[in-house]
């Protein structure tokens, strides 16, 4: 939601014009900084915990229980199925909110095309929940994801073909390499819908899973989600400058069916550890055995004695 309104935002300030007045810079960075403070600031009319602190079991150890169970989360065999997941949103994350936006700005002139793209990509971004959730019930969350996927692959594919090799890498200058098809503002404002919805579909596939595996102590599990997921994106952030966009979107393609791979493995573990669990217990069934069968002997023994009687 930031995203389509924050970009809303920059839309009507940036207009038809081709550079951006420094005018127009300071108002944009005053109204966008003011929200983000005013957004911290509103966490100080939280209600406070009523409970004394001389009530409080405060000490060292449950200090450091928090950490405990994030690193146990994170070593734990289920987590690292996920850990494919996490890497790709984390990439997509730099992608969508940063090198997508300067490969609009280096190939097309209007700078209120860069609003445009944003807006395109909170609008899929926020249709993902109720389309995937939707195809969830029809279809199963191995559905869900396989479709996800395949709708991103479909936009990096066509990002790959509409835009140069070095639109994502030019500085001062527009891009100067020729595509495979001519680019056009409408192509690239339905990649951006495609990107975010293909980004919101792995991200509310994964929030589900988190909430399902770790219901009772759902806290460690999405901190190392959002541990993983911002430490890639640093990364991605970094190499983003330099390397040619192709082998991006190779890196986001990898990443994106690896994670997926890696998923289905975990929901296949999870299916078949459910349909273990809910087999009744092996020694119940040997009594079981047992008692019929020594009830059959007794039924069968009964004529036999009433006969020799």
């Amino acid at each position: 939601m930031s995203a389509l309104v924050g970009n809303t935002f920059l839309y009507f300030q940036l207009g038809n014009s081709e550079t951006i007045s420094d005018d127009t810079r300071h108002t944009i960075y005053l109204v966008l900084g003011g929200f983000s403070v005013a957004g911290l600031l509103s966490f100080v009319l939280l209600k406070p915990n009523e409970t004394p602190l001389d009530e409080c079991e405060i000490d060292e150890q449950s200090a450091w229980q928090p950490i405990k169970d994030g690193m146990r989360f994170a070593v734990s065999p289920n987590m690292g199925l996920l850990y494919g997941a996490f890497i790709f949103t984390g990439l997509s994350l730099n992608f969508w909110s940063s090198v997508y936006i300067v490969i609009i700005g280096n190939v097309f002139p209007k700078r209120n095309y860069l609003a445009l793209a944003g807006i395109c990509v909170g609008i899929g971004q926020v249709s993902s929940g109720f389309v995937w959730s939707v195809l969830t019930y029809k279809i199963g969350r191995k559905g869900v994801l396989m479709c996800t996927t395949l709708v991103y692959c479909i936009a990096l594919t066509l990002v790959y073909l509409a835009f140069p090799s070095d639109a994502a890498t030019t500085a001062e200058v527009r891009a100067q390499g020729v595509p495979i098809i001519a680019s056009n503002i409408y192509l690239s404002l339905f990649i951006a819908l495609l990107i975010g919805l293909g980004d919101g579909g792995f991200n509310v596939t994964i929030y589900a899973t988190l909430g399902q595996l770790w219901e009772e102590t759902p806290a460690p599990a999405f901190a190392v989600f959002k541990f993983v997921q911002g430490m890639l994106a640093t990364v991605a952030f970094l190499y983003c400058g330099v390397l040619l966009l192709p082998y991006q979107l190779l890196i986001l393609a990898l990443t994106c069916v690896t994670g997926s791979f890696c998923f289905l493995i975990l929901d296949y573990k999870c299916a078949r550890q459910a349909e273990y669990e809910e087999l009744p217990d092996r020694r119940d069934l040997d009594r079981r055995d047992v008692s019929g069968n020594n009830q059959f002997y007794e039924e069968l023994e009964q004529p036999l004695l009433q006969g020799d009687g």
